[in-house]
C-alpha cells in the first residue's frame, strides 16, 4: 500500500514537471526558430455596428464585408494560416479604444492597435466599392502610397481578381489610416462596385466570394514566395 501511494506521488509530481519541461522545450524552438514560420493573417471587414458604410437599396457594406470576411477567413483556414478578424459580427472595434475621439476615429485605431499586437505577415481589409457611374464595375486593390511590400502584395492579388471578372483593374496607391498604420504588409480589397448591379448581384452570390476569396489567397501566397522563395533541395545543388 505504501509503495503504490509512492507511486501516485511520483506521478502527480512528475507530470507537472514534464509538462514544464515541454512549455520550456517549444518555448526554446521558437527562440530558435526551428517551429513552422508564423502564417498569421489579419482580415478586416470594415465598417460594421451604426456604421453601415456604402449602400444600394437593402444592401448595406458592412454586411458584405463580414460575409466575405468569414469566406475568406475558411479559404485561409483550409490552406493552413491562422487567421484573426478585426470584427466577427456586427459591430465595431471602437471598444479597443475606449476614449479620446470620435466614435469612427476609435473604430480604425482599435483596428490598427489589434493588428499590433497580433503581429501578422499581412492585412487584408475588406470593402465594396460604389461610384455615381453606375456602369463601373470590377474589383480593385488599394495599397498605403510609398510602402513597396504593399504594393507587390496589391498586384499580386490584383492581378488574380483580374482572371475572374470581365475588367482588367490596376492596383491604387491610397492613404488609408489603416493601411498607413499597419506595419505588416498591408491592402484593401473593394470586391466590386455595390451601385453596379451586375457586382451586386455577385457580392450575394456565395460560390463567386469564394473564388474571390481563393484570388486573394493565391495573390498572396504568389507575394509571400517573392519574399521567402523556397530553398533548393540537395539534388540542385549536386
Amino acid at each position: 500500500m505504501i509503495s503504490l501511494y509512492i507511486v501516485v506521488i511520483r506521478r502527480r509530481v512528475l507530470v507537472p514537471i514534464l509538462l514544464g519541461l515541454t512549455w520550456v522545450a517549444v518555448f526554446g524552438l521558437v527562440l530558435a526558430g526551428l517551429l513552422p514560420e508564423r502564417r498569421v493573417i489579419v482580415i478586416d471587414p470594415g465598417h460594421g455596428g451604426i456604421d453601415g458604410g456604402t449602400s444600394a437599396g437593402d444592401l448595406l457594406e458592412k454586411d458584405v464585408n463580414l460575409r466575405m470576411g468569414h469566406i475568406l477567413r475558411r479559404v485561409l483556414e483550409a490552406h493552413q494560416y491562422q487567421v484573426v478578424m478585426t470584427r466577427t459580427d456586427d459591430s465595431d472595434v471602437s471598444h479597443f479604444v475606449p476614449e479620446g475621439g470620435s466614435r469612427y476615429r476609435r473604430d480604425l485605431k482599435g483596428r490598427v492597435r489589434l493588428v499590433g499586437r497580433v503581429r501578422p505577415i499581412s492585412l487584408i481589409s475588406i470593402h465594396v466599392n460604389w461610384h455615381k457611374d453606375r456602369w463601373r464595375r470590377g474589383a480593385i486593390v488599394y495599397y498605403q502610397d510609398g510602402e513597396t511590400d504593399s504594393r507587390l502584395l496589391a498586384q499580386a492579388i490584383q492581378k488574380e481578381l483580374n482572371a475572374l471578372q470581365p475588367v482588367q483593374r490596376q492596383v491604387r496607391a491610397a492613404d488609408f489610416y489603416v493601411l498607413r498604420n499597419t506595419d505588416a504588409p498591408a491592402v484593401l480589397v473593394e470586391i466590386g462596385f455595390i451601385s453596379n448591379p451586375e457586382d451586386r448581384k455577385l457580392m450575394l452570390d456565395e460560390a463567386y466570394l469564394t473564388k474571390q476569396a481563393e484570388a486573394i489567397r493565391a495573390g498572396l501566397e504568389v507575394f509571400l514566395s517573392q519574399l521567402m522563395p523556397a530553398p533548393q533541395s540537395s539534388r540542385g545543388l549536386r
